[in-house]
């Protein structure tokens, strides 16, 4: 009987325009409008598979993913390419701030702030690796200070193929002097560092131009 009443106060609304779920009075700007004070809206809940198993989802479609990457994910493309999207719940905004306290942040357009003059950038500091013998740079020393305990001489080898922006910072901070090698530019032809605490910075221009520069010597 109950289901008969339901059906009837459905078709009801749908003559007027609009459905109202716990309500007489549906918001005019809403087609279905559910109202409660003690009950929330369930979504359809599914697993990741049948999720993607959905025949031609329409934009927009949304549904609750209960495996993987739980949450809410929507179809950003079209019915023939669907494209899903996970509703991020993550990102925790506090005022004017947002932060987010897992997983890696990436980007592939860039990142800008407000006034250069009196914008500013905190917590984030250049990681301190050591190197104990003769190496080759990588991606991975990308902004990073390296330093050297050795007491015996060690090279540093510098290849081609490093991303333009590259840049790394080299400290002696043995006895041991390094020694640069690879293709690189720098003043006054020098190859290695002065002497024991000695700061040479690295930096890649493009074009493989590799600049070499700070205290350093023959």
């Amino acid at each position: 009987m109950k289901k008969i009443f339901l059906l009837l106060c459905l078709i009801t609304y749908s003559v007027q325009g609009q459905v109202g779920i716990g309500t007489d009075t549906p918001n005019t700007s809403a087609k279905l409008d559910v109202s409660a004070t003690d009950k929330g809206f369930l979504m359809p809940r599914m697993t990741s598979s049948q999720r993607t198993a959905i025949s031609e989802p329409a934009n927009g479609l949304l549904v609750y993913q209960t495996n993987g990457e739980t949450g809410f994910y929507v179809n950003v493309g079209t019915s023939d390419n669907p494209t899903w999207k996970r509703v991020n719940v993550d990102w925790i905004k506090s005022g004017d701030n947002i932060s987010y306290t897992s997983g890696d942040i990436s980007t592939t357009g860039s990142l800008t702030g407000g006034n250069s003059n009196t914008s500013s950038i905190s917590g984030f500091t250049a990681k301190v690796v050591s190197i104990t013998q003769t190496s080759t740079l990588n991606t991975e020393y990308n902004g990073k200070i390296i330093q050297s305990d050795n007491t015996n001489p060690i090279t540093v080898t510098i290849p081609t193929g490093l991303p333009t922006g590259f840049n790394c910072t080299i400290v002696q901070m043995g006895t041991g002097q390094v020694t640069f090698s690879g293709t690189y530019l720098n003043r006054g032809g020098f190859t290695k560092t002065a002497s024991q605490y000695a700061v040479v910075s690295i930096m890649h221009l493009g074009n493989n131009r590799i600049i070499v520069a700070g205290e350093m010597s023959n």
